[in-house]
């Protein structure tokens, strides 16, 4: 391996850090259609000092292995989407290196291409998942009401604070490689596995993640592993940026998923039996395909119990971009479908919504998911508090008078009030077979320091004070002695990757358990010490567990008032109340919360991107509309008591806000709201449903 020592790359805490003297940039050459054959990739001349790069120029595999697909690092042969990166060049001058890529000329014999996925080919169905439990068929021909839904939840993109990228540089005989990644240990493997290396001679440095919504799990390895070739074939410190075009135009994007539901309920208005099917447009290559249906499948049921349940869940490749993974990894458009589906039924069954949700909600011995439920689902809990501080029930009897007794039925009520209500799966339950389970390391040096080390980021300087504050509290130290190291693949265990809030329902424990650990040596063992601490798995023998079980909880309410002159709906104050075990920090702890919940909210009525008809352009970023937290309306967030170990709240906000936003929506209509964002109606559901 070549051994052009990088300046200084111990001090880049961000891309825009990494240092530019004797640098060369990377600019990327993409396909100019969605489906086809490569003919040819002609480049420019090229001066002295630059160079293209193909697939043919990378050292090791052309192809790297990302949770269960195979991505190629260049396009060779075919391209599966447009945007697709068939080349690189590499040289001293951004401005030049532009020049070059803008004067590539890729010809591809382009193929008719597929962007929907409601139905599919055999060949493009990539993975599926599916249970069925109780006699479904037979309990909804006896079923005394019986309601179809279709609900959908369009693609959304996660809009990083900066542009993705990467850089690379050499260290002596390590290869540096910087990245805002989530899974600093996966880029690791694909850049080692694209050079041809051993894994212990590509270090991977995360840089700062800032709000990236679960997007950042594999594609910083793709850009990685672009910039890590740059380097190895010009022996300089390479940079790789995207521009916010390129970024908006080419990285994940929240999966569309439509779900569909048959759902009976008896004459009292019970819930008998649920037929539900999930597609999942995945784009291509569908890295995450797998843990998407999977998880998908096992929120169907949201909160309730129901003893005839048949779930048939499936991804489905198409030739857009890769679609992957956004806050929950396909929990939350299934948490939007199914709270969406409790408001139809219990319109259905004439109830108010709260009333069939206690009627219908999960209690302990619950089968739904097959392994009983140890506790019940807390709705008694979580909304008793709820319902009080948003003074929902009587605001939804107005809002019903008013909708009942206008005197134009022709024009909508205007006023709507909407519930939602579900959980946040626990931070263990993560399916993905590569993933580490999470780990800890703790130091205490000589100079009575303590380091903390794990390759699961804290994200935040929230998460980043709690954790100084636990050990110090431990071991007897201020928080000013304690340091969080930030991740490196060669100085952290390999704890998995940064999703599901781990920080706060894992990692903080583990940190609690191996300073509790090191207490007991300090005064017995010679400085340093190290301990470490893993999330222990679960044994084969053990009884298996509900996907309930352990589970966060969380209520929201929105209150929404239609403009009379355009029909937009304002929303006029959300509330929220969690139930997610101790509250190590309630001041941030809410303000997280309230952040979500205006990120949330922006989601459902101003981020609108389409691409049934292909994939994003230029025009669509400019039309894109980013919500400002500051014209967020009034939030409140408030947390039940609860003495169990901290849990995650970073998913309950983007599962429960926009379901009780289009719950409220529908409402002030008189007419169901089935699809969000709200820039598009929902196609093909009937209206009466």
């Amino acid at each position: 391996m070549r051994t052009a020592r990088a300046s200084d790359l111990s001090m880049v805490g961000r891309l825009s850090d990494f240092p530019l003297l004797d640098a060369v940039y990377v600019g990327t050459v993409r396909s100019p259609v969605s489906r086809g054959a490569i003919r040819s990739i002609s480049v420019p001349h090229l001066p002295r000092g630059y160079r293209s790069v193909t697939a043919d120029d990378i050292p090791g595999s052309a192809r790297i292995d990302s949770i269960g697909a195979s991505v190629p690092v260049l396009a060779s042969g075919r391209v599966a989407y447009r945007g697709e990166p068939v080349a690189l060049i590499v040289g001293p001058d951004r401005l030049r290196v532009a020049e070059a890529v803008s004067m590539t000329a890729v010809r591809v014999d382009e193929e008719p291409a597929s962007f929907g996925y409601e139905a599919c080919e055999s060949r493009r169905l990539v993975a599926a998942y599916s249970t069925d439990s109780g006699s479904v068929d037979a309990a909804l021909a006896k079923a005394a009401r019986v309601v179809d839904g279709e609900y959908r939840m369009g693609p959304q993109d996660h809009y990083y604070p900066e542009p993705q990228g990467a850089a690379a540089g050499f260290d002596y005989d390590k290869l540096i490689v910087f990245s805002s990644t989530q899974w600093p240990f996966q880029a690791r493997d694909a850049v080692a596995q694209a050079l041809g290396v051993r894994k212990d001679e590509v270090v991977v440095r995360t840089t700062s993640l800032g709000s990236h919504l679960d997007g950042k799990l594999w594609y910083p390895s793709l850009l990685a592993c672009h910039a890590a070739i740059a380097a190895r074939l010009s022996g300089k410190n390479a940079l790789l940026l995207l521009s916010r075009t390129d970024d908006f135009m080419y990285t994940t994007k929240r999966a569309p998923t439509l779900v569909s539901y048959r759902a009976g309920l008896d004459e009292a208005g019970k819930l008998v039996a649920m037929d539900a099917s999930v597609m999942i447009n995945v784009g291509a290559y569908a890295p995450f395909g797998a843990e998407l249906v999977e998880r998908a499948a096992k929120a169907v049921a949201g909160a309730y119990a129901c003893p005839s349940l048949r779930v048939a869940a499936r991804a489905v490749s198409t030739d857009l971009p890769p679609m992957g993974a956004f806050m929950g990894l396909g929990t939350g458009p299934v948490a939007f479908a199914v709270e969406r589906l409790a408001e139809d039924l219990a319109d259905a069954a004439g109830m108010d919504p709260y009333e069939w949700r206690a009627m219908n909600v999960a209690r302990r011995g619950d089968q739904t998911l097959g392994p009983p439920l140890r506790k019940g689902a807390p709705l008694d809990a979580v909304c008793d508090r709820l319902l009080a501080i948003s003074d929902y029930p009587r605001k939804r009897s107005s809002f019903e008078l008013i909708r009942k007794r206008r005197p134009d039925p022709s024009s909508p009520p205007g006023y709507g009030i909407g519930l939602a209500f579900g959980p946040q799966r626990p931070a263990t339950a993560l399916s993905c077979r590569d993933a580490q389970a999470p780990s800890v390391e703790v130091t205490l040096s000589k100079d009575s320091t303590l380091t903390i080390r794990s390759s699961v980021a804290s994200g935040s300087g929230a998460v980043t004070r709690i954790w100084k504050r636990i050990a110090a509290t431990s071991l007897g130290l201020s928080p000013e002695a304690v340091e969080v190291a930030t991740p490196s693949t060669d100085e952290v265990p390999d704890s998995g990757p940064n999703v599901f809030s781990r920080r706060i329902g894992v990692v903080t424990r583990l940190i609690g358990s191996a300073c509790d650990g090191l207490a007991s040596k300090r005064f017995r063992e010679a400085l340093p010490i190290t301990v470490r601490k893993s999330q222990r798995a679960r044994s084969a023998k053990a009884a298996p567990e509900s996907p309930l079980d352990d589970a966060s909880w969380g209520a929201a309410v929105v209150e929404l008032e239609l403009d009379p002159v355009d029909a937009a709906p304002p929303v006029r104050g959300i509330w929220l109340v969690a139930k997610a075990g101790r509250i190590l920090s309630r001041e941030d702890a809410a303000a997280a919360l309230e952040r979500d919940a205006a990120v949330a909210l922006g989601l459902c009525v101003a981020e609108c991107l389409d691409l049934s008809d292909g994939p994003a352009d230029p025009g669509d970023l400019r039309r894109y509309g980013l919500w400002r937290i500051k014209d967020a309306p009034p939030i409140q967030v408030e947390f039940v008591d609860d003495d169990a170990e901290p849990k995650g709240i970073g998913e309950l906000a983007y599962s429960l806000v926009p379901a009780a936003f289009a719950n409220a929506l529908s409402q002030a209509l008189d007419s169901p709201w089935n699809a969000l964002p709200t820039c598009r109606r929902s196609e093909g559901v009937d209206d009466d449903s």
